[in-house]
């Protein structure tokens, strides 16, 4: 699966995305601001595994989220237990991250139109 297409899944199971023709618009994950990003291609978001892979994360849509660049740096400079924080504070803020993720969550209404 490509970038966009994987974006474009995560858009379409998060009810606070809307496409509006070539974009995206919708919400951070984790700062809650807006963001946008070009359908095709990706650009103006990051794809986040709320649970990193090297911690056990999957490719499961409920555990990938779109944020902003400075958000996703931030999670991994600040939150990282091997950095600053300790294991139970970072697992306290996935928490917090996945079930965001589940309360924005919608079904998947199948493949947007290619504009």
């Amino acid at each position: 699966m490509s970038t966009a297409e994987t974006f474009d899944r995560v858009a379409r199971t998060d009810r606070t995305f809307e496409r509006r023709g070539a974009l995206w618009v919708g919400k951070c994950l984790i700062c809650n601001g807006p963001i946008a990003f070009d359908a095709r291609t990706g650009e103006g978001a990051t794809l986040e595994h709320i649970r990193a892979r090297s911690r056990g994360g999957t490719e499961d849509p409920r555990n990938l989220a779109l944020v902003h660049a400075s958000c996703n740096h931030e999670k991994g400079r600040r939150w990282d237990p091997r950095r600053r924080r300790s294991a139970e504070d970072y697992d306290a803020f996935v928490a917090r991250l996945l079930a965001r993720r589940l309360d924005r969550w919608r079904d998947d209404p199948g493949p947007s139109p290619r504009r």
